[in-house]
């Protein structure tokens, strides 16, 4: 019996490590500083590249809102839009590609703060 539990238990640790390790479905938000009037600013610039490559072309990022993650590779993530509650169809805007950045300019949100 305790040889069962055993291996039941280790199975949930190894699943549960498992999912934690992708990001993908993960919400992300950038990495942010608290300025002197107390907004929100970008903690470094985030650059959005076209392809998950250093030297793709790329633009800066500009607005500060969740994403979800759909991909990754080689440590970029690929962004995708999610719902706008603030307008009258939330849906209307979601799942657009908005593009790859790097993991380590955004922390990991709960999913119920991803709007």
């Amino acid at each position: 019996m305790k040889y069962i539990i055993t291996i039941i238990a280790t199975s949930v640790a190894l699943a549960s490590s498992a999912y934690a390790a992708s990001s993908n479905g993960q919400c992300v938000y950038p990495k942010t500083t608290i300025q002197k009037n107390g907004n929100l600013s970008f903690a470094k610039e985030i650059q959005l590249h076209e392809k998950p490559l250093a030297g793709a072309p790329k633009q800066k990022l500009s607005t500060l809102s969740a994403f979800k993650v759909s991909a990754e590779a080689d440590g970029y993530i690929q962004l995708t839009t999610v719902p706008d509650y603030s307008k009258p169809t939330p849906e209307e805007g979601a799942g657009k590609i908005v593009g790859w950045a790097k993991l380590a300019d955004f922390e990991l949100q709960d999913p119920r703060n991803c709007n």
